[in-house]
């Protein structure tokens, strides 16, 4: 497969920098030019790439010898972890009591504290069952504390490494905290997507009916910020003539997926612990918070100027954000500058892409955002009260109705359409040391931010067109399309990367 290279070379590029061979040296010289940073293409093939020691045997030949002639399907409820396969070795009474004496063990393997059996090891494990649906808060009978194991009790620091952890673990990319209190306590949202109102209460637990959700307010609540990545290569997916496409779709609906696993298993992991863990009462896309602010003042991110999402230092503007609430005493994160307000200031890429016109173009956000001629399609009859934005943040005025409108109304822009999403400079993918210089250097100063915001073009980033999206097919990319190991910093892992 024939490769065009990029005209502009490594050194060509710190040159316009003005940087010139000095500023070399800064960076480890990984590559040739810009597009030995980039994919050479893959041909089409249904094997998996392996090493290069790993060799092939003819089909049905595996290494394991076979005699096919004497194969047959097993009576699987006859495996020794079954009810039938366990009577090979034990009466029906001798699996109670031999159950009931490893029950009586491994309680007071929690009790002495021994490795593997603290508190914290089982609400790992029951992590890992949970169920897959949503509810607001779970009945207080599945908390540690009636099961029979000791309440997990930390300092705030101890609680906050353990449940990045766990939450890593689960499936999270990346995870913050804030104390819901004074001003944080005020961004909770007041009623739900279907028109309950959510309600403070003196209450021991959480808990919901056909009226209201209740929160309790007679302790201190923490909320877990929670952030999901995307494929990247899919939320490229532009919305040409015929709209975005089913593939770009599916990375949307990927993170709620995601989510639901996530929340479930983080539910049952502060259970378990002796805590309360509350956020969504029936969908995984419908919360008390509102992730993205959340995500904010926890540090997962910073808002842009396409103010209906939010740009994260490691994976750009392709993640999801999702919060849940706990007892669970938090040290709260910091929120971060890491240059990106200040970028989407000089940007405006994604003002530019919106085939609605629906994200201003002025380079200064405002707090002024609720002058209903700001907005194309707004129409409430005679009360002209802009009510889908919230008060008391400064932002670049985004027109939601018209965004709305374009995405989901009118073909031919189907299947959404996320322009400002895939097009963020921000959405560079993971493995080439120029983006960590990139990065630093826009997060010091704003002196090249201009270059910066068109420099993405040469590295074969921004938007896909029509012709290129089944490309996507023929693409080697890692599990589930995006680099889990951004963050990474242990293990035989890629390390420090962006």
């Amino acid at each position: 497969m024939g490769k065009t290279h990029s005209t502009i070379s490594r050194r060509d590029f710190m040159k316009a920098l003005g940087l010139g061979a000095a500023g070399v040296g800064a960076v480890t010289p990984l590559f040739a030019d810009l597009d030995d940073m980039m994919s050479s293409g893959h041909e089409q093939t249904v094997k998996f790439k392996r090493a290069w020691y790993v060799k092939e045997r003819e089909i049905g030949n595996p290494t394991t010898d076979t005699d096919w002639s004497a194969v047959q399907g097993h009576v699987n409820n006859y495996i020794l972890n079954s009810t039938n396969g366990s009577r090979y070795v034990f009466s029906a009474a001798g699996v109670t009591d031999i159950n009931g004496e490893c029950a009586r063990q491994q309680l007071a393997a929690n009790e002495a504290e021994h490795p593997g059996f603290k508190t914290r090891d089982w609400a790992m494990n029951a992590g890992t069952n949970g169920r897959l649906t949503f509810l607001w808060s779970l009945d207080s009978a599945n908390y540690s504390g009636t099961a029979g194991l000791k309440k997990y009790i930390g300092s705030p620091e101890e609680n906050s490494h353990m449940l990045r952890a766990a939450a890593t673990f689960f499936g999270a990319s990346s995870v913050g905290f804030a104390v819901l209190e004074g001003d944080e306590k005020k961004i909770c949202n007041t009623v739900h997507s279907e028109g309950r109102p959510f309600v403070w209460e003196d209450v021991a637990h959480a808990y919901d009916d056909t009226s209201k959700i209740v929160v309790p307010n007679n302790r201190t609540l923490y909320a877990i910020a929670i952030g999901e990545q995307m494929s990247k290569e899919l939320w490229r997916h532009n919305n040409g003539k015929y709209g975005s496409g089913n593939l770009r779709q599916t990375a949307n609906f990927d993170r709620y997926r995601r989510w639901s696993f996530v929340y479930r298993s983080m539910q049952d992991f502060l259970n378990f612990l002796g805590y309360e863990a509350f956020g969504y009462p029936n969908h995984q896309a419908r919360g008390f918070l509102p992730a993205g602010g959340d995500g904010i003042l926890a540090g997962l991110c910073e808002g842009g100027r396409s103010s209906n999402t939010f740009i994260s230092p490691e994976h750009g503007m392709i993640q999801g954000y999702f919060s849940l609430v706990t007892d669970l005493p938090l040290a709260p994160t910091k929120p971060i500058d890491a240059g990106i307000r200040r970028f989407c200031k000089t940007c405006g890429k994604c003002a530019e892409a919106c085939p609605a016109g629906a994200i201003s173009k002025e380079k200064e956000p405002t707090y002024d955002l609720f002058d209903p001629s700001l907005y194309q399609y707004q129409n409430v009859g005679d009360d002209k009260t802009v009510r889908f934005v919230a008060p008391g943040k400064k932002n670049w005025v985004w027109d939601a109705p018209a965004c709305w409108r374009n995405a989901n109304v009118f073909a031919p822009r189907n299947f959404g359409c996320s322009n400002c999403m895939g097009t963020c400079t921000f959405n560079t993918n993971s493995g080439a040391g120029i983006h960590d210089f990139v990065k630093g250097t826009l997060a010091t100063t704003s002196l090249f931010n201009g270059f910066f915001a068109k420099a993405d073009s040469f590295y074969g980033f921004g938007l896909t067109e029509d012709d290129k999206k089944e490309e996507w097919w023929d693409k080697n990319l890692p599990v589930s399309g995006f680099d889990s190991t951004v963050t990474c910093t242990d293990g035989a892992y890629h390390h420090g990367g962006s």
